[in-house]
C-alpha cells in the first residue's frame, strides 16, 4: 500500500488534533500547527521507510513543530504601568502560608500515613530509604506514600476551595475558615 497525505489524514488528524489541543490553548494555533504538521508529512512522506512505524513517525513531526512553536513564541510581555509585579518576598510569605496550611494537614492524618508522607516529602527520603527505614516492602512504602498523599487531597479538597485551569493546575485557591489552620502539637 502506497501512503498518500489524504489518507494519513483521514486516519491521524484527530488524533493529532487532540494530541496538539492538550498542549496548546488556542484553537486557532491548534488548526495552524496541524496544518504544519501536515505540510511536512506531505513533502517527506516519501522518506519514511518502514509504514508499519507511520504512526511514531508522525507524533515525532507533531512534537518538533510544537517545540518549534514554543520555541518562536514571543517572551512574556513587561509588567504593566501602574500594576506592580509580585515581589520574590510575596512568593515566599505565600509558600510560607501554604507550607503550614498543609503541615497542619498532614498533621491530621493517621500516624502511619503522617509518618510516611513526612519522610518522603519534608525529609527527603526517597521510598525505598522510607521502606528500610520504617521496615516496609518497597512496593509497601510506596502504597502507604499513595493513600498518603490521597487522604492529603481528600482533606486539601475539603478544606479549601480551589480554581483550576483547563489542565487541572490550580490556579487559585480560597480556605475555608479555620480548616486549613495548622494543628497545635501536644
Amino acid at each position: 500500500m502506497t501512503l498518500t497525505t489524504e489518507s494519513v489524514w483521514r486516519e491521524f488528524s484527530d488524533r493529532l488534533r487532540g494530541f496538539l489541543g492538550r498542549r496548546v490553548s488556542s484553537a486557532a494555533d491548534v488548526d495552524d500547527l496541524l496544518s504544519d504538521v501536515f505540510v511536512k508529512v506531505h513533502s517527506r512522506i516519501e522518506t519514511l521507510e518502514d509504514e508499519t512505524r507511520l504512526a511514531p513517525w508522525l507524533f515525532q513531526i507533531t512534537r518538533n513543530t510544537l517545540t518549534d512553536y514554543y520555541r518562536r513564541r514571543p517572551a512574556p510581555a513587561a509588567a504593566l504601568d501602574g500594576v506592580d509585579a509580585p515581589t520574590v518576598e510575596d512568593d515566599e510569605d505565600a509558600a510560607a502560608l501554604i507550607a503550614a496550611s498543609m503541615r497542619g494537614l498532614v498533621d491530621r492524618l493517621p500516624p502511619k500515613y503522617r509518618e510516611a508522607l513526612v519522610l518522603t516529602e519534608f525529609e527527603g527520603f526517597t521510598q525505598a530509604e522510607m521502606a528500610a527505614e520504617l521496615g516496609l516492602s518497597v512496593s509497601g512504602a510506596k502504597s502507604r506514600v499513595q493513600r498518603a498523599r490521597a487522604m492529603l487531597r481528600d482533606d486539601l479538597l475539603e478544606c479549601c476551595h480551589f480554581e483550576f485551569d483547563r489542565r487541572g493546575n490550580v490556579i487559585d485557591y480560597e480556605p475555608r475558615p479555620r480548616c486549613c489552620a495548622p494543628v497545635p502539637t501536644p
